[in-house]
């Protein structure tokens, strides 16, 4: 049994963090510390905490995390953060953007604070800043997508799921927060500051609790669980879903890796071997450009609801729908917020049993009218073979004149 999961030492942990919530000093507790937790690897540490923070009692916050790492260093003269990797102290490496962003955020979230308490304390204060740092403040919403779209897959793939869903969670609750008080805020001078004040706050302590979480749990976790090749991955794959502090000047690539990557261009040979699709014969090399150049966002998922397939018609950054090889092979349901998944899994159970044919929908993305289809896909057997999902913009069709309209009809 992994260690993370044993109950008894999940116990053992809770009643220690439990003291340190009581206010029970170190030098009582070290007993317990020492037969207790030094044992543990920081890894199975980490995850306990994570499975005690993120447990549906909610009996621990951050700060009770935190006195439980002071405590440790305390003791033991060393970090349950500091998992060294010389490869980590690179500029561009995906932990370091990471640390830089929460970093802005923080003292964006101190500028907001003087400002609100300013205006606070006199209405005639200036808001144009404070709605002009809000902008800034926006840009959670990249570090978040990142987070979501290629830590989680891939903490997925290490049976690290209850994390994930938790923050994900969390994620959604800021991103509520925040649209609620950026309209609060837009109606200023005509409302009560009194409630712009309480909207904020809220929204600064939920900040605040999860860049701790960050920082005593998620990164720590990743740092100590994941390989160079998975961090080669995020880092090649961060720039679709955008950055919080300005863009690394270069990707972050290990000698190795570097290495690697010139030796397979030097052996790599397509695949000319004919095969059958449809009415003829394609090479493996011809279906995936072809694929590539269909005027949609191709995704197929299969049977078992695991996430197998996307086309390529554009860089990631600039499709419709972002997607990006960290999530080839993760749950379908885990690649939505927690919120949605009701919803997934009744069309994922109404296509596989027939029940519905195809869904379809649309809604406005800038400039585009973005159109969605859902469609079971069964083989001449009629056995379920998964679901095939294409996005399409169809604004060109909106935009044909009136003449070519009418001769359509």
């Amino acid at each position: 049994m992994q260690t993370h999961l044993d109950m008894r030492r999940i116990n053992t942990i809770k009643e220690i963090l439990l003291k340190l919530k009581l206010g029970d000093s170190e030098q009582t507790i070290q007993d317990a510390f020492d037969e207790h937790v030094q044992p543990l690897g920081k890894t199975d540490i980490l995850l306990i905490l994570q499975e005690l923070k993120n447990s549906t009692a909610n009996d621990f916050n951050m700060n009770d995390i935190r006195k439980f790492f002071d405590v440790y260093l305390e003791l033991y003269d060393h970090s349950l953060q500091v998992i060294h990797d010389p490869n980590e102290e690179h500029p561009s490496h995906p932990i370091q953007i990471f640390n830089r962003e929460n970093q802005a955020f923080a003292s964006i979230l101190d500028r907001v604070n003087s400002l609100v308490e300013a205006i606070a304390n006199d209405p005639g204060h200036r808001t144009d800043q404070l709605k002009h740092e809000m902008i800034q403040l926006g840009k959670i919403y990249s570090h978040y997508n990142r987070k979501e779209k290629l830590y989680f897959p891939i903490l997925e793939r290490y049976r690290i799921y209850s994390m994930s869903r938790i923050m994900w969670a969390a994620d959604d609750r800021i991103r509520t927060l925040f649209k609620g008080t950026k309209r609060i805020m837009e109606k200023m001078p005509d409302i009560d500051f009194h409630y712009v004040k309480q909207a904020y706050f809220d929204l600064e302590n939920a900040c605040r609790e999860m860049m701790l979480e960050e920082e005593y749990l998620l990164l720590p976790i990743t740092q100590s669980i994941f390989k160079e090749a998975d961090w080669l991955a995020i880092a090649k794959e961060s720039k679709a879903f955008g950055y919080a502090v300005d863009e690394p000047e270069e990707t972050w690539i290990p000698d190795e890796a570097l290495r690697n990557k010139n030796t397979e261009k030097q052996s790599d040979t397509p695949n000319e071997e004919h095969l059958q699709f449809g009415g003829g014969y394609l090479t493996i090399k011809e279906a995936n450009h072809i694929l590539n150049n269909l005027p949609l966002e191709l995704t197929f998922v299969d049977k078992n609801g695991i996430f197998k397939y996307f086309n390529e018609i554009v860089e990631s950054s600039e499709m419709m729908f972002i997607r990006t090889p960290s999530s080839i092979g993760r749950n379908v349901a885990m690649c939505h917020p927690p919120k949605s998944m009701k919803k997934v899994m009744q069309l994922i159970q109404d296509l596989k049993s027939k029940k519905r044919e195809s869904e379809t929908m649309w809604f406005k993305k800038e400039d585009e009218y973005v159109h969605v289809t859902y469609k079971g896909v069964f083989d001449e057997n009629g056995e379920y073979l998964g679901i095939l999902e294409y996005v399409q913009d169809i604004q060109p069709f909106l935009d044909l004149t009136r003449e070519v309209k009418r001769e359509l009809r």
